[in-house]
């Protein structure tokens, strides 16, 4: 009797994956929810930083003005939005309609495709978040952080945390509705906590002290130089690690 064939396992080439991602960019960015969320706080920074209320230093705010306030804040709205709903959304919709199921008898690898929506997500975000700051900067005179360095890892952190908080919801949801049912309320909350309803420094101290602990929350008070950096940073990491590994264990393919 002769061996029954055994097949090599499938392996994601370079080529392949950079074509995957294109692929995802292009389906991504065909959504017009995704569109107007890209372009929504490049416009409210715009007409923020036309607001001359808005120009004028505040008493309330320790002498920064509004529009100092919402740069970081407005900044973090893409990450957030692509993170909490859009990642969870997208790998709940390709369950649902057995995309997922179809890959893993296809070429595809089914982790090379979560691969290449993770890296559109995170080059979005970055490109978004670098954009923003940049207006703020040379057309609204916005100061840049005292320690740009520091800023930068909580962004990159933070970032890594809601898309490893995605991940998890993406886990557990087995369709879009159950996705955004998850994912909303958790983008909500870090948007609360990163001053979008009203400035951080109008907060009361207990929700101040509870926004420490939510993942948005640290990397504002990481932008604004509160507290210790380290504790933002340690905060940020394991919110990273615990979504990281409740995703990988809890993680379906169909």
């Amino acid at each position: 009797m002769t061996a029954p064939l055994t097949l090599p396992p499938l392996r994601m080439t370079r080529r392949g994956f950079r074509t995957l991602t294109a692929v995802q960019a292009k389906l991504l960015l065909r959504e017009p929810a995704a569109l107007i969320w890209l372009l929504l706080p490049v416009v409210l920074l715009v007409i923020f930083g036309n607001i001359p209320g808005f120009l004028t230093p505040q008493t309330s705010l320790h002498g920064k003005r509004v529009i100092d306030a919402y740069v970081p804040t407005l900044a973090a709205m893409v990450p957030l939005f692509l993170g909490c709903t859009a990642l969870p959304m997208t790998m709940a919709g390709y369950r649902e309609k057995d995309v997922l199921r179809r890959l893993s008898v296809s070429p595809v690898p089914a982790r090379g495709l979560l691969a290449a929506l993770v890296t559109v997500i995170a080059a979005l975000a970055v490109a978004d978040v670098v954009v923003m700051v940049a207006i703020g900067v040379l057309a609204f005179d916005v100061t840049a952080p005292a320690d740009p360095a520091a800023v930068l890892a909580s962004f990159l952190l933070g970032g890594a945390a809601v898309l490893a908080l995605g991940l998890m919801v993406a886990a557990v949801a087995r369709n879009s509705g159950i996705a955004s049912a998850l994912g909303v309320p958790m983008m909500v909350v870090n948007f609360f906590f990163s001053g979008l309803y009203f400035p951080l420094d109008e907060m009361p101290r207990l929700l101040r002290a509870v926004g420490e602990f939510v993942p948005f929350g640290a990397v504002m008070d990481a932008w604004a130089g509160y507290g210790p950096l380290w504790r933002h940073l340690l905060v940020l990491a394991a919110w990273t690690v615990l979504g990281s590994v409740v995703a990988s264990r809890t993680f379906r393919w169909e």
